[in-house]
């Protein structure tokens, strides 16, 4: 199908057939809603059950090039921190939700992206995921007053849904070892008769098989945010449905699934070395060297989505990112320069104290 009757196809079912207007999907539900008269359809979704992946080698080969697997976009880039990002229709103003500039308008323009094919919808509504916010900065220790006090300003003013271009890795790892396994002695034989660890000589072959292993295809978030805010939910994706970005925005992937490859080989690399150390067992273990063969590669390109919210705090953006499907609230923040000195002072003042009372009673 052309991209003008897909376009045209998803027009009609974005329509409110009560009164004209673009129904907008509603975060938190599977659901889109009219602004203006109240209208409510559902988007079919069921269990997907095993979820599909490509052949990384076809992939990569053509396969993202087909017409069927592309769709088309209005995308805008920050000129501050150059995030990509595709938005909703109708956008008259807008600021960038990785570092809260103003974007351009007038340089957005119409693209043809590759298409996703999974999203996990939202699982979280905004008032819910404004909660976890106001908890999280509550239980930040050194916040300044200022920020706690205007936590309601950030949440009304820079609180967005934003739906993440991931990549889904996978793979089967064939994996040869030599190493040492050291055993302690027991407390008797080490004290009495002073021995030591007894290191004996291991060697060994392993099979390991990787599912759903996520790299951000984004350079907007850090790597390690983008880590710290799994596990996703993935057993709710959804097969990929553009009505879910109706109303909300997402970012174009800027990471190719050749280059997240490698970036998952780096956490191939971590399970590979914990199960050579547990398969090696012990009390300590040496890997004196290691090889791994990679196979049976296979991908999927997925959105996830987050509640974000980049605000400006004495002339410096932080990040705040909520994994919309758990809850989970990962970001940067500020610290109270006085309210660091008055712990520090505090801390010393006990210190004092505690000493004082032991040596004079």
């Amino acid at each position: 199908m052309s991209f003008e009757g897909k376009n045209a196809d998803l027009n009609a079912t974005l329509t409110c057939n009560d009164c004209g207007a673009t129904l907008q999907y509603a975060p938190g539900t599977y659901q889109l809603t009219c602004a203006y008269c109240g209208t409510i359809n559902e988007i079919e979704h069921t269990d997907t059950g095993e979820i599909q992946a490509l052949d990384y080698e076809e992939f990569i080969k053509g396969h993202a090039r087909r017409a069927d697997e592309q769709m088309e976009a209005l995308v805008v880039q920050c000129q501050q921190c150059g995030a990509q990002t595709s938005l909703p229709e109708s956008v008259t103003s807008e600021f960038c939700v990785f570092c809260s500039s103003p974007l351009v308008l007038s340089l957005a323009k119409n693209e043809q992206l590759l298409r996703p094919h999974y999203i996990l919808p939202f699982l979280i509504k905004a008032k819910e995921a404004e909660s976890h916010l106001s908890t999280w900065i509550g239980k930040l220790w050194f916040a300044p007053n200022a920020l706690i006090k205007n936590v309601k300003e950030i949440q009304r003013d820079h609180f967005v849904g934003i739906y993440l271009p991931h990549w889904a890795y996978n793979a089967e790892t064939d994996i040869h070892y030599h190493g040492k396994k050291g055993v302690h002695p027991g407390f008797l034989a080490n004290k009495l008769l002073g021995k030591r660890t007894r290191w004996y000589q291991v060697a060994n072959d392993l099979s390991l098989k990787y599912e759903n292993v996520l790299v951000l295809a984004s350079k907007s978030l850090s790597r390690k945010v983008a880590d710290e805010l799994e596990p996703w939910q993935l057993d709710k994706l959804q097969i990929f449905d553009e009505r879910y970005l109706s109303g909300l925005r997402s970012e174009t992937y800027r990471i190719d699934a050749v280059a997240g490859l490698e970036i998952a080989k780096e956490k191939f690399e971590k399970q590979i070395i914990q199960s050579i150390q547990a398969d090696i067992g012990g009390d300590e273990q040496l890997i004196d060297n290691h090889k791994s063969t990679i196979k049976q590669v296979k991908l999927k390109y997925c959105l996830l989505p987050i509640w974000i919210s980049a605000f400006q705090f004495k002339n410096k953006v932080y990040q705040v990112a909520i994994n919309a499907s758990t809850g989970r609230v990962i970001g940067d923040r500020p610290y109270s320069t006085i309210k660091i000195a008055f712990g520090v002072l505090g801390f010393l003042v006990a210190m004092a104290i505690y000493f004082y009372i032991h040596q004079y009673i």
